[in-house]
């Protein structure tokens, strides 16, 4: 009888396991359906809160007028193609298909939207980059993330390349505009990389690889005191700048050495040492002169009556 009871609450203990087993189920089975519910809602809402929005993206001919700069291997311009690429996406509301990895393939507008975002980045890459993101060939999402693990994938040794370069820069034949930002840029990529650079070594680089035409202004700015911003720097040398190209050109050194000078009288050279003096011409005489007046005077007389 004991051995009974035993098997009959055994039973019942298990067939009690699975109802609740069973129940869970159902009730996640029911939870699941809910949430698929709520989210089908929900984008049916988005979908209809954005239409138009979309419809403007779909309608965008040419991507480069939006996105101008071209993503490419051999040129370190990553981190402005994402930048100037997620803030056109906010504009149209489709930053979620590129930041998030949910898709739904069953929805028309957002395959239509995914097909859009696709063609953008397509058309905003190197030929290299296009080929190697076409044969994956995925949705927006997966396009997005290859070129950030190309770029940002090995970020000790192309962080080190970076700074590198970034210490090795010069400005050379740059405007004092285009040189700033090229520094901006680099340290903004360099950022991305974990190794930020900080506004007085930023200024400390300005200062070191400006062309000749402004070494001046780097004791100027050297003693400047509180030392000076980056932003600060670059209006400095923006100003000077303005003020070197107002300055009236200066003539050629060439023409210079070639304008003839008048020459000065020069002083006659003292007699050398045991030199015979030149002769000096005769003055005439007291009686030379007499004379003359007596020759002249006898002519009269000679002459006379």
């Amino acid at each position: 009888m004991a051995a009974d009871d035993d098997d009959a609450a055994a039973a019942a203990a298990a067939a009690k396991a699975a109802k609740e087993k069973e129940d869970a189920a159902r009730a996640d089975a029911e939870r699941r359906a809910e949430e698929a519910r709520l989210r089908a809602t929900a984008l049916d809402e988005y979908e209809q809160a954005h239409e138009a929005l979309w419809a403007q993206a779909t309608a965008v001919v040419n991507v480069k007028v939006l996105i101008p700069i071209v993503l490419d291997k051999a040129t370190d311009s990553y981190t402005k193609w994402r930048g100037i690429f997620i803030t056109v996406l906010g504009k149209y509301a489709l930053t979620c298909h590129v930041l998030e990895d949910e898709a739904f393939p069953t929805l028309p507008p957002w395959v239509q939207a995914d097909s859009c975002i696709l063609t953008w980045i397509y058309g905003t890459v190197s030929g290299d980059l296009q080929q190697s993101m076409m044969m994956r060939q995925g949705i927006a999402c997966h396009a997005w993330c290859y070129p950030e693990d190309e770029f940002l994938g090995q970020k000790e040794s192309r962080a080190l390349l970076l700074v590198t370069q970034f210490r090795n820069f010069r400005q050379e034949s740059l405007s004092i505009t285009d040189y700033c930002r090229r520094l901006e840029s680099m340290v903004a990529s360099l950022t991305e990389f974990s190794d930020p650079i900080g506004d007085r070594q930023m200024v400390l680089m300005l200062l070191r690889g400006l062309s000749g035409k402004f070494r001046h202004m780097v004791s100027i700015l050297k003693m400047h005191r509180p030392f000076s911003m980056f932003v600060e720097a670059w209006t400095h040398l923006l100003l000077e700048e303005l003020e070197i190209d107002a300055r009236p050109p200066s003539p050629p050194a060439a023409l210079v050495a070639a304008t003839p000078h008048p020459a000065a009288p020069s002083a006659p050279a003292p007699p050398r040492q045991g030199a015979i003096p030149p002769p000096r011409p005769n003055a005439p005489t007291g009686g030379q002169r007499n004379g003359r007046r007596r020759e002249r005077g006898g002519h009269g007389g000679h002459g006379g009556p």
